[in-house]
Order: structure tokens, then C-alpha cells, then sequence
């Protein structure tokens, strides 16, 4: 049997994975040199908690430098060596190099900034949709004399609004494993809440608590509140996808159209446009500008509709 001294030892000692654990890696070399950049993403450490991401911000900025650095570092060496093969002369490979490199060491930079901005996002629009039934089962709860800490105790291991669960599960810990008070709780997580609907009902079941109001009437106030911002949530939606819809005809189905007879005619008296036939122009309408506007209405239904 291993001896608990051993077995630590070995915990520390056992390897990092590049791929499950890209920031502590990045801490691990780059963490001391970071410090004198934190407070350049001040407004990253809150959307780190509110996109439920487990990492500190140091941690984090370690992370976005390193894979931006690496991400310079490879595409700078293959455009160089892909063009210096070409025949290119080496200054121009130097500055292909150097201009790729930068491009994409940005985008990735870019990419990671707004990781947590769009996970804390997601997380939002999936708790506005749960919260009219979180609000009624806290105000069953409540009736039912069940103390705050004991509520949220319940409703952390609800499989039907996870993202609030996971909000109720990080109260309980403040609580049982930190110890602090329900109010400091609430508001600590109040907070780092993505949902400012959520937040303002935990903000008000603080103030009913420390001034000894009743729970039961100001949690049912709450519900009715939020079921009536979802019912105006509904209609908006409704009256979004009617005017999606007539956007949608006209420039996908009415001008695609138009614009394949214009070819059409243009190809009949021997037009052209910019050196290219109409037969070339008409194939890239139909396989290029449709089908990828085609993708970004489905990506903007997706998002109206999660949003909603």
C-alpha cells in the first residue's frame, strides 16, 4: 500500500497534459512574467465566472499568450518555408512570414478573448429560459417554510435547469465548505451571475431576508414578474421571425432570382462583368453567395431562438 507522503509525491510529479489542461501549462511558464499584464484584462476575470469557467485570470492570460505565441511561431515558419519552396526571394518569404504570422497569432489572441465572453453569454440565454421555473419552485419552497440555504441545497441537483443548479451549487459551497452567511452567498453569487434577471432576484431575496419580509410573497411577486417578461419575450420573438421571414423571401429566394435572369439576358446579347462570363458569375451566385447565406440565416435563427 502506497504511503499518503508517496502518493502526493506522485500527484505532483505526473505530467501535464498539453491538451486537457492547456493553462496550466501556460501558467506553469509564463504565470510570473503575466503579472504586469493583468490589469490590461481587468473585465476578463468577471466573465471568466460568469462563463463558469474554473480558471483564474492569470492562469487564463498565460494561456491566450502562449497559443498565440505558438500559433506565430508555426505559421511563421511554414509561410516562410512554403515560400521560399514556391522560388520566392527570402526577404519576400521573411514578410509573407512575418505578415501571416501576425494575422493569425491576432485572430487566435481574438479567438480566446472572446471564448468566455460568448460561453457567458450562452450560459445567460439558457438561464432566462429556466429561470420561470426555478422562481416557481422557490416560491413552492418557500411556502412550504424551507430556510434559503436549504432551498437552494434542493435545487442544486435539478437535471431540468442545470445552469441554475450550477449557481445553486456554488451558494451551498459558499456556505458549507466556506463559511459564510446565506446573505454573503447570495451576493457573491449575485455577482457572477451571466443572468441579470437571476441576479435581481437574488439581490431582492436579500434584502427580504435581512429585513425580515416575507419570502413567500416577494419570491411569488418574482415569478409573476418574470412569466410576464417572457410572455413579452414570446410575442417579440413571434413578431422577429415574421419580419425574419419577409427579409429571408426577398434576399434569398426574390433576388437570387432576379439577379440569375439578369445573367441570363446579359449572357444572351454577350455581355460579361469584370472579365468573367455569366455562365462563371451564375454558378458563383448559386454555389457560393447563396449557400453561405443560407448559412448565416440558420446561424442567426439558432441565436434568436436559444436568445429567446
Amino acid at each position: 500500500m502506497k504511503k499518503p507522503k508517496q502518493a502526493a509525491t506522485q500527484a505532483v510529479d505526473k505530467p501535464l497534459s498539453v491538451l486537457k489542461a492547456p493553462w496550466l501549462i501556460a501558467y506553469r511558464y509564463l504565470g510570473a512574467r503575466t503579472q504586469g499584464a493583468l490589469p490590461y484584462f481587468v473585465d476578463l476575470g468577471p466573465t471568466l465566472q460568469k462563463a463558469a469557467l474554473k480558471i483564474s485570470l492569470q492562469s487564463y492570460v498565460s494561456m491566450m499568450i502562449l497559443l498565440s505565441a505558438l500559433s506565430w511561431a508555426v505559421s511563421a515558419v511554414l509561410t516562410g518555408s512554403l515560400t521560399v519552396y514556391a522560388g520566392a526571394p527570402i526577404w519576400l518569404a521573411l514578410v509573407y512570414a512575418f505578415g501571416v504570422a501576425t494575422l493569425l497569432g491576432t485572430m487566435v489572441f481574438g479567438l480566446l478573448y472572446l471564448v468566455p465572453v460568448l460561453l457567458a453569454s450562452n450560459r445567460r440565454k439558457k438561464m432566462d429560459l429556466e429561470l420561470p421555473y426555478v422562481a416557481s419552485h422557490m416560491s413552492i419552497l418557500a411556502a412550504a417554510g424551507i430556510p434559503p440555504t436549504r432551498m437552494f441545497k434542493l435545487m442544486e441537483d435539478s437535471k431540468t435547469t442545470p445552469e441554475v443548479a450550477s449557481d445553486a451549487n456554488e451558494i451551498v459551497r459558499d456556505v458549507e465548505i466556506l463559511g459564510n452567511d446565506i446573505m454573503t452567498a447570495l451576493e457573491t453569487e449575485r455577482a457572477r451571475s451571466p443572468s441579470s434577471v437571476f441576479a435581481d432576484v437574488l439581490e431582492g431575496l436579500v434584502a427580504t431576508i435581512r429585513s425580515g419580509g416575507d419570502m413567500k410573497k416577494y419570491l411569488l411577486d418574482s415569478t409573476h414578474t418574470i412569466m410576464d417578461l417572457r410572455r413579452i419575450a414570446a410575442k417579440q420573438l413571434i413578431e422577429s421571425l415574421g419580419v425574419f421571414a419577409e427579409i429571408y423571401i426577398s434576399m434569398l429566394v426574390v433576388l437570387p432570382l432576379l439577379i440569375i435572369i439578369m445573367f441570363s439576358v446579359m449572357g444572351l446579347i454577350g455581355g460579361g462583368l469584370g472579365g468573367l462570363s455569366t455562365t462563371t458569375m451564375m454558378a458563383f451566385v448559386t454555389y457560393g453567395i447563396i449557400p453561405v447565406c443560407g448559412i448565416a440565416v440558420i446561424v442567426m435563427l439558432d441565436t434568436m431562438l436559444v436568445a429567446d
